[in-house]
């Protein structure tokens, strides 16, 4: 019985984690408002952290989140100051200097210490993510069969960007993607990079993310791939990563 209780338990959570497909970024952002305008904040939270590898800076969703913020960041309810931690978070992630007075804002008159603290991270994040999404070229169109997420994702995997990249790789292993053409790029992405003795801290760790990618999504049908790069790549981080999925 308690078996049985532990796989309902996480057959829940994958539930829960799974993200809805849209075929426009108009039809994501209008889910988006329609979740933040109910009651169920575990979901709002869920949602507002996988803005960070969105792509979208549209005030259409932004806008509702900075209104939000405003109206509740003196809050004393230490779970409604928590679920705005994770709206100032989110306007750092749109990269939309719009909002950059209001995270002062908030960093300097919430009534809780940790919304201070989130909304001067967010402000940090604000010229980040404003690189960031500048180099993706506009709403992809998706081919027939695929999402949005899954053509932004494709997008940000071809930006010659290491950062962009590992948005990527945490979408992919976070929302448990299993599309193909995905994990073939993030495949061609480490086949071009694991074996180099000098990258870079940044470049080492998105390796390691798309690593986890594969690994989680198609592990049997990239085995042999994953234990190659365990075997072959100077990094002990990717070594660990790729091995752990090869075992």
């Amino acid at each position: 019985m308690k078996r049985i209780k532990l796989i309902l338990a996480l057959v829940a959570v994958c539930m829960a984690q799974q993200v809805a497909a849209f075929q426009t970024n108009e039809e994501r952002i209008a889910s988006y408002v329609s979740q933040l305008g109910g009651n169920n904040h575990e979901q709002q939270q869920q949602m507002l952290s996988r803005l960070q590898w969105s792509g979208l800076s549209d005030p259409a969703l932004f806008d509702v989140i900075e209104q939000g913020l405003l109206e509740q960041y003196q809050a004393d309810d230490r779970t409604l100051t928590g679920l705005m931690s994770h709206y100032a978070r989110a306007l750092g992630y749109s990269g939309n200097d719009k909002y950059r007075q209001t995270l002062a804002l908030v960093s300097e008159q919430a009534s809780d210490s940790k919304l201070r603290s989130h909304a001067k991270r967010a402000l940090s994040d604000l010229t980040r993510f404003s690189e960031w999404w500048s180099l993706l070229p506009g709403q992809p169109t998706p081919e027939p069969g695929q999402s949005i997420e899954v053509a932004t994702y494709m997008q940000m995997l071809n930006t010659n960007n290491v950062f962009v990249q590992r948005l990527a790789a945490r979408a992919i292993f976070h929302e448990h993607i299993a599309d193909a053409g995905l994990l073939k790029r993030s495949a061609e992405l480490i086949e071009e990079k694991y074996l180099d003795g000098g990258m870079d801290g940044e470049t080492e760790d998105t390796i390691a993310w798309l690593c986890k990618a594969i690994g989680q999504n198609a592990a049997t049908r990239y085995r042999d791939f994953l234990a190659q790069v365990a075997e072959k790549t100077p990094s002990r981080k990717i070594a660990k990563y790729a091995g752990s999925y090869v075992r």
